[in-house]
């Protein structure tokens, strides 16, 4: 008798499970499941902000090298280490801002950034300026660590 029982119970509780199984599965009563709607435009506008993010960073650490080049064109310890450079294509024909002093070995680093900085043609005045900076006694020393011209 008790397999009997067994038997019977366990017939009662495949029913039930059918039962079950066909009500949770029945399109009657869908489960709802929410999820958020992402649009071709949120994921391209999400891909500009991350672009932009990184061309900032990118930015940053180039504003970051060229200041620490700047330091180093600059800095000296004595006279001897200055010169006399074209900061222009034009030199002393555009004017004082056209000539600046920097250390004698920084030349080819000061030569790749002033190319990094051309825009292209120049068009230079015909008469050379007659300023200090680009007067025949014009001379770079070093002044407080930092080539400077000295008329």
């Amino acid at each position: 008798m008790n397999a009997k029982i067994k038997g019977l119970f366990l017939v009662v509780c495949a029913c039930l499970v059918v039962v079950l199984g066909l009500s949770f599965l029945s399109k009657g009563n869908p489960i709802e499941v929410q999820m958020p709607l992402v649009t071709v435009d949120m994921v391209k506008e999400y891909q500009a902000k991350v672009q932009q993010a990184q061309e900032k960073k990118e930015d940053a650490v180039a504003a970051r090298k060229r200041a620490e080049l700047e330091v180093k064109l600059y800095q000296c310890a004595q006279n001897d280490e200055c010169i006399i450079v074209d900061k222009d294509p034009c030199g002393c024909l555009k004017g004082p801002e056209g000539v600046t002093a920097i250390n004698s070995a920084m030349t080819l680093e000061f030569s790749r950034l002033m190319q990094q900085e051309a825009g292209g043609s120049t068009v230079c005045p015909q008469v050379a300026s007659t300023e200090r900076e680009c007067s025949p006694s014009a001379r770079a020393v070093c002044q407080q660590n930092r080539c400077q011209i000295v008329y």
